[in-house]
C-alpha cells in the first residue's frame, strides 16, 4: 500500500547522519516556500520559522545550544537549524487560537516532504530546551517554541556513534492503518 502514496510521504525519515554542508539561499527558500502554502483554521498561518544555516556560524552555535545533548551529537552536522513556534492568539480577534500547534505541525509537514522531494534529511526533534530557545530567539509571549528540525545533505551512517548507528538502522514502522483510521 505504501507504494500508491506520494512517493517523497512514503520515503521521508528522521535521519541521523547529515553531511555538513551548506544549502544555498534558493533551496532553504523552497522549503519555507512550501510552509508557507499550508492549511491553517481562519488562514491565520500561525506559524514562524527560526533558522540557522551552517555558513553563519554564532546564529547555528546558538540554535545547536538549545538542543537536548542527546541531539546534538548529530544535528551539529545539519545544514539548517530550525525552530518552529506558533503564534498562542488569533489575529482575527484576539482569541486563544486553539489550533496554532496542529497547524504549525501541518506547516512543518510541508517543509519535511518538500526536503524530501528535494533529495534533503531531515528530522524533527522534540529534544530541546524551550526556556533558552525563547531567550536566544528574544521570543515574544505570544508565541509558543513547538519543534526543533534538522535539514541538510544526506551523511555517511558510519560516522554515527555506535547508539546513533543502531537507530538509523532501525526499521521505519507504522501503526497499523487499522489503529489509526477507525471507520464509525
Amino acid at each position: 500500500m505504501k507504494d500508491t502514496i506520494h512517493l517523497p510521504i512514503a520515503k521521508r525519515k528522521s535521519v541521523l547522519a547529515f553531511e555538513k554542508k551548506v544549502l544555498n539561499d534558493n533551496d532553504i527558500e523552497k522549503l519555507f516556500e512550501a510552509a508557507r502554502w499550508a492549511p491553517s483554521s481562519y488562514n491565520e498561518q500561525p506559524w514562524r520559522f527560526y533558522y540557522a544555516s551552517r555558513d553563519d556560524t554564532e546564529s547555528f552555535s546558538n540554535l545547536i545550544s538549545c538542543l537536548a545533548p542527546p541531539n546534538k551529537e548529530w544535528a551539529q552536522n545539519a545544514s539548517i537549524i530550525v525552530i518552529s513556534t506558533a503564534k498562542k492568539h488569533l489575529t482575527l480577534n484576539g482569541n486563544k487560537n486553539t489550533y496554532a500547534k496542529h497547524d504549525t505541525g501541518l506547516a512543518t509537514a510541508n517543509l519535511l516532504i518538500q526536503a524530501e522531494s528535494m533529495g534533503l534529511a531531515s528530522h524533527p526533534m522534540g529534544g530541546f530546551d524551550r526556556d533558552k530557545v525563547r531567550d536566544v530567539l528574544n521570543l515574544s509571549d505570544d508565541f509558543i517554541p513547538v519543534a526543533a528540525i534538522a535539514v541538510g545533505v544526506y551523511g555517511n551512517v558510519d560516522s554515527l556513534s555506535e547508539e546513533n548507528l543502531k537507530r538509523e538502522r532501525m526499521p521505519r514502522e507504522r501503526k497499523p492503518l487499522d489503529e489509526v483510521a477507525v471507520k464509525i
